[in-house]
């Protein structure tokens, strides 16, 4: 024994040592590594503010001092220098043609790498100028990992070989006397309990040779006690008038051998014989029953578990069981045994009197209970509540005082009356709280009567009434008043306008239907937040409230539309009207310390001129509040028939789009563009066409305008770009490649869901590499937001696709938006090169456009190229790239194939290259 104690010492000391030791490692390594990259943070900063500079410049000598020192002092390998693009720069310690190694996420110590490879972006001003690749050196990293590594080896092992010596000593001085202890616990294991061990030493072993002493004394004397107190066990067994039942270790019930067992409970035990207990049909519930045999299967004792039990026939009967775990003689789980009493009588009367109890107690309205006379004889809590009267203050009051005089004559007449020939009573009366404040009541009264059909008592019900009301009051507001400004709402405004036409109607006067937007509320709300917003609302609505007369109506839309409905006697008296609005509403405001001015643009409709409905009424007046803020804003405008027969049509026109865009009437064709060099085909245009079933293929001249400041250039645009993919898809099975561009409008491109739409459509079309996709878009697609578009394009980009700036030199500030704008490619407008041969300003322009380009490092490609001298002109200047009707018109899909495979460039174009 002594052995195996020093060898499981030892042991379990061994493991505590190994995982001190790994941890102590590990501890080393995180800190090692830790270090390394605070020191790696440091020099990747000094790097980039000595570089940075330099390299803006483009000066390359501070570049390379600045590796020779670091290179000497910081323990660098190599440097090398390459600009955005990955051109190499400038190199120190590497090999120019050997490419960069990776970046490695993190220094790892666990590997045998002697250096680590990273990167930093050199920028100055948030402008990147290119990466340098460096690597540091990790062999002082190795080298102190090694050292102490030894040297917390060396220390385990010497604690170790201590360690054994100290637990030999240890386990042969505890075990000299606990071979007799051993022989004295088996001659008790076999019954004899007259040992008694002389062992003389007053340390542990010696007290416990004295505890054994004591205890096979003990033991002598507790058999004696046992077998008196089972004798009186099985006496109180045969009197007890409780059910005595036992389980065995499987939990199933057995017959008992003796106990309280009438007939009746002899045939319930013959008939739980063999089920277990959770096998039972019972009143308890899953989760009650799972708590119930996790404590059986944890052997522990319960006490008064009450539960109704349904018998064979339907019956039910509930019982409060008592049990407790037995064992064998070897300690081995032998089953379960207690007592249960019948307690079915109790439960029926608990839960008849606890309903009555909650009832009356625990209901939301309050109880009262009079005699005949009114005198109350008893009441529950929520009585006293309601009221505020203690329950000893109305005991044995008169009930009517309780409420005004007018209902006190009630009771005595009508209430009266009615409980004597209905025995029921309901309605509202006015209650009175301690205090004398008075409050509505909803109150139900009933007579109980005795067999013999007199009144004995009278229950009352009542409950507070004043939340139901002032919530019908609050509905009220809500459904017909705005409720922020207290304006009438679209429903009541509805419902005046419908009064205020009969009525002009009537009196034979004008009735002006107006229709108010505020003039610079966003910039408030985004300047100031929404409750500079909300307060500038209510004082706009508190001055169109003072500016109008009584009889007027101002009512809010919703945000900062308002409607107006103002009476006048002529047209005259309704521009003064509308004269005095806009005055109020131009006037400076002062909300939360801010001044702040704002006008309204307000469009109008008169009555009986415009005799439609009431909502056409509001609409034609919404219509002409757009023309007045199309015209300027801070000015009203009346509503004109003629502009609004022309906006049904373009209305009309729009949804034929829609219907034909549903009809597949679109079609794509394809308008190739080359390298004049070599006639090299380097993709092409697709251009939508629409297959009018009437009037033959248009161009989209015909009808994009129509639909550029809608949602439906939207929808139309995904569909260009799904079939621009599809049609790549069918040329790559064909074993032809022509990456294709695709126009983008400035509603399409700047639409939240634009980036991922386009993630969506790519992955329809997995086959097709994103870079065969172009997407072209004018500068003014980014005059609103130049930095939103940026991103946008850069969101674009990282999925693969790229740009081109269509029209180039037709917006406003080009030079400003191409520089600023992350687009690879631009393209020359047709307008410049068509005419280029002729005028020496459009040659200019186009001269200067490319000498942009190059000077950017941006592609650049011409656009309507008609003649071979155009192109032999675009070479002369450095422009290859060229598309227009001297290449090839716009083509359907299927005529592409032939066409490339056909074509030739011309010989003046080859001249140029020779």
């Amino acid at each position: 024994m002594r052995w195996k104690l020093v060898l499981a010492s030892v042991l379990v000391e061994v493991v505590m040592l190994a995982m001190l030791v790994w941890n102590g490692l590990r501890l080393m390594d995180e800190t090692l590594q830790k270090q390394s990259q605070v020191r790696l943070q440091e020099i990747s900063v000094l790097l980039n503010a000595s570089l940075g500079p330099a390299l803006a410049s483009q000066d390359y000598a501070p570049i390379a001092d600045v590796f020779r020192q670091s290179r000497r002092s910081d323990g660098i390998q190599y440097f090398l220098l390459t600009d955005p693009q990955g051109k190499v720069l400038l190199a120190d310690g590497w090999d120019l043609e050997t490419p960069p190694p990776p970046e490695q996420p993190e220094i790892n110590l666990g590997t045998q790498e002697k250096r680590f490879d990273t990167r930093i972006p050199i920028s100055l001003s948030g402008q990147t100028y290119g990466q340098l690749h460096f690597g540091v050196s990790t062999s002082f990293l190795h080298e102190a990992r090694q050292h102490l590594g030894r040297q917390s080896l060396s220390i385990a092992a010497l604690e170790i070989l201590l360690s054994i010596a100290l637990l030999s000593a240890l386990a042969i001085w505890l075990t000299r006397h606990l071979r007799r202890l051993q022989q004295a616990s088996e001659a008790v294991g076999k019954g004899q309990f007259n040992i008694n061990l002389n062992i003389e030493s007053n340390d542990e072993v010696g007290q416990l040779a004295s505890t054994f002493n004591r205890m096979t004394q003990k033991i002598e004397q507790q058999l004696k006690a046992l077998r008196y107190s089972e004798a009186r066990f099985k006496s109180l067994l045969h009197l007890s008038t409780d059910h005595y039942w036992e389980q065995d270790s499987n939990f199933r019930f057995s017959i008992p051998p003796s106990g309280s067992l009438n007939n009746k409970f002899q045939h319930v035990a013959e008939w739980l014989r063999g089920q277990q207990r959770w096998e039972l049909k019972t009143t308890l519930t899953a989760e009650q029953w799972a708590a119930h045999r996790a404590q059986l299967e944890a052997h522990e004792s319960f006490r008064r578990l009450e539960y109704g039990l349904y018998f064979p026939d339907g019956s039910l009967r509930y019982f409060q069981v008592h049990g407790e775990p037995f064992f064998d003689n070897a300690g081995v789980f032998a089953g379960y045994r207690g007592t249960a009493n019948d307690i079915t009588q109790r439960k029926l009367a608990e839960d008849s009197l606890r309903l009555s109890a909650s009832v009356f107690a625990e209901a939301h309205e309050g109880i009262i209970i009079t005699a005949p006379n009114w005198q109350i004889i008893d009441l529950n809590p929520m009585a006293s509540e309601l009221t505020g009267f203690g329950r000893n203050e109305l005991l044995g009051q008169d009930l009517r005082l309780q409420y005004v005089d007018d209902d006190t004559r009630r009771f005595q007449d009508e209430i009266a009356q009615t409980l004597q020939e209905q025995g029921h009573w309901r309605g509202e009366v006015t209650g009175t709280r301690k205090g004398g404040s008075h409050f509505p009541e909803q109150l139900t009264a009933s007579a109980v009567r005795n067999l013999a059909g007199e009144t004995t008592n009278y229950i009352f019900i009542f409950s507070d009434s004043t939340a139901l009301k002032e919530h019908q009051a609050k509905l009220e507001a809500m459904a017909h008043y705005d409720s922020l400004t207290r304006l009438p709402n679209r429903a009541l405004l509805a419902d005046r306008m419908q009064q205020s036409l009969q009525q002009a109607k009537r009196m034979n006067e004008l009735l002006a239907v107006a229709y108010l937007d505020l003039d610079g509320f966003k910039p408030v709300n985004d300047n100031f937040g929404h409750d500079a917003g909300d307060a500038l609302l209510i004082e706009v609505a508190n001055r169109l409230r003072s500016t109008v007369r009584s009889g007027d109506t101002v009512a809010r839309l919703g945000g900062d539309e308002f409607a107006l409905l103002l009476r006048a006697d002529d047209f005259g008296e309704c521009e003064a009207a509308l004269l005095r609005v806009l005055g109020a509403l131009s006037s400076e405001y002062r909300i939360k310390g801010q001044n702040i001015l704002i006008s309204a643009s307000i469009g109008v409709t008169l009555y009986p001129n415009d005799t439609s409905e009431p909502d056409v009424l509001l609409r034609h007046a919404d219509q002409a509040m757009y023309v007045a803020k199309q015209a300027g804003r801070n000015r009203y405008h009346f509503f004109d028939a003629d502009l609004d027969h022309k906006m049904r049509s373009e209305h009309a026109q729009i949804s034929r789009i829609q219907s034909a865009l549903l009809a597949e009437e679109f079609v794509l064709f394809y308008q190739p563009k080359v390298d004049m060099r070599n006639g090299r085909i380097t993709g092409a245009e697709a251009l939508i066409r629409w297959q009018h079933p009437e009037q033959g293929l248009l161009p989209p001249g015909e009808f994009l305008p129509l639909i550029d400041n809608t949602e439906t250039i939207v929808t139309l645009g995904d569909w260009v770009i799904e079939q621009a993919l599809k049609q790549m898809a069918i040329w790559q099975k064909m074993g032809l490649t022509v990456p294709i561009s695709v126009n983008i409008a400035a509603r399409q491109f700047q639409a939240e869901t634009f980036v991922a739409r386009l993630k969506e459509l790519l992955s329809l079309y997995r086959h097709v590499p994103p870079s065969w996709l172009e997407l072209e878009i004018v500068e003014t697609a980014a005059l609103d937001d130049i930095i939103e578009v940026s991103n946008i394009i850069r969101s674009c980009e990282a999925l693969g696709v790229s740009f081109a700036l269509d029209d180039f030199g037709t917006g406003y500030s080009s030079l400003t938006y191409f520089k600023r704008l992350p687009a690879r490619t631009l393209k020359i407008d047709q307008s410049f090169i068509r005419d280029m041969l002729a005028d020496p300003e459009d040659l200019a322009i186009v001269e200067g456009i490319i000498g942009l380009a190059k000077a950017f490092q941006r592609t650049v490609i011409a656009e309507g190229v008609e003649t071979a001298a155009h192109g032999c002109r675009l070479m002369q200047m450095g422009c290859y790239h060229a598309q227009g009707y001297g290449i090839a018109r716009p083509m359907p899909a299927d005529q592409l194939p032939g066409w490339i495979e056909n074509f030739r460039p011309d010989p003046s174009w080859i001249e140029q290259v020779r």
